[in-house]
């Protein structure tokens, strides 16, 4: 008989749970930042499945995290064993690369509504450009307010009263 190593046996029964739930969450992810993008409506069913393969993929890492597991969830890839217990990860990897063949197709075949971008690019440079002229039109104005203050605080012209000056004028 055997010894058997129960440490390296419990690594092994949290490596296949581990990596296919990281990879679940790794597709829910994507899905939900692609179904924020332009073409979100073509997101909404791989953001379900993929929602699924996550909630299903959480239950076998819970039940070897409590203890409840009975040993059958070993990963031991021998020629006299099956592989049953890593076929869920091979879905999985196989979701998650349909997920990201899908997001590179929708890429090349979706065309950018380009009236759109230029008018979002259009729209940029107009706020930009109205942004320099009011801080260029609020300094002349400064400018203008100074010069007009400094030219009614020093009168040109002589010291006396206009109205000194009008008499001497008739």
């Amino acid at each position: 008989m055997e010894a058997v190593d129960y440490r390296r046996s419990r690594v092994h029964m949290f490596l296949v749970p581990i990596i296919t739930t990281l990879l679940c969450f790794l597709a829910c992810a994507a899905c939900l930042h692609y179904l924020l993008s332009r073409q979100g409506w073509l997101w909404v069913l791989p953001f379900s499945i993929s929602g699924l393969f996550l909630y299903i993929s959480i239950e076998p890492l819970m039940r070897v995290a409590t203890g409840l597991s009975n040993g059958g969830d070993l990963v031991r890839i021998s020629p006299d064993r099956s592989i049953a217990e890593v076929i869920p990860l091979i879905i999985v990897i196989l979701w998650y690369l349909m997920v990201m063949i899908f997001h590179l197709t929708l890429k090349y075949v979706m065309p950018v509504n380009r009236h759109l971008s230029y008018t979002r690019k259009n729209l940029h440079e107009a706020r930009y450009i109205e942004r320099v002229e009011t801080k260029m039109m609020k300094r002349r104005i400064r400018s203008r307010t100074r010069l007009a203050l400094r030219e009614i605080r020093n009168p040109k012209g002589s010291f006396y009263p206009l109205d000194w000056v009008a008499l001497f004028d008739e």
